[in-house]
């Protein structure tokens, strides 16, 4: 635990050096921030798009809001939120724009089930897609920041500390993201065929 401790202010004034060194003109300086959190941005441009091409781009689009804005960032503060937080913004701004939801990278079900001939194995495996598919149409029609929280508990496995340092909230205002994603996950998936199934 002090090691943690101690690993943090570390973390923190490596960001506040790199911060300067950009806002002082050492343009260089915003690789190393680019280095240090791309895949965390990358990772949250996928999970919003499902798409790795729109992903891209929008982590691009995100680090150059980020250097745009960089002056607004408050020395002292942890920088992996403020960046974070914007790069959502960008990831909304964006579905805004689209008015489309993310892809999904799986077969569709109908694909797999003419793909069975009549193995059974295959048949349980088309079912099992399609249960999946409607809970990812369920769960992509959440809110962004609903599913977010979602996803960084459940699929990547984060702690409650950690939601709360991602999503710039306190621990019990990450618990309760979670707590209410979840339960407009499951009124959602109450109204799905699968769910009606005996």
């Amino acid at each position: 635990m002090h090691r943690e401790q101690a690993n943090q202010p570390t973390v923190m004034a490596e960001d506040d050096r790199l911060v300067e060194a950009v806002l002082l003109g050492n343009v260089e300086a915003f690789g190393g921030i680019v280095r240090k959190y791309e895949n965390a941005i990358f990772n949250l441009m996928y999970r919003a798009t499902g798409s790795r091409e729109e992903a891209a781009d929008l982590t691009q689009d995100a680090f150059l809001k980020a250097y745009d804005r960089l002056h607004t960032f408050r020395a002292g503060r942890k920088f992996h939120p403020w960046l974070y937080t914007l790069s959502i913004n960008v990831a909304r701004d964006y579905l805004r724009k689209q008015k489309r939801q993310p892809k999904t990278s799986l077969r569709h079900p109908e694909t797999i089930a003419e793909t069975a001939s009549g193995d059974s194995n295959a048949v349980a495996e088309a079912d099992r897609a399609a249960e999946i598919q409607s809970l990812f149409e369920v769960l992509r029609n959440l809110s962004l920041d609903d599913r977010e929280a979602l996803l960084l508990r459940f699929r990547e496995g984060l702690k409650m500390k950690e939601i709360a340092e991602q999503l710039g909230l306190s621990v019990s205002g990450a618990k309760m993201r979670v707590q209410r994603g979840l339960h407009k996950l499951q009124e959602a998936w109450k109204d799905t065929d699968h769910a009606r199934k005996p």
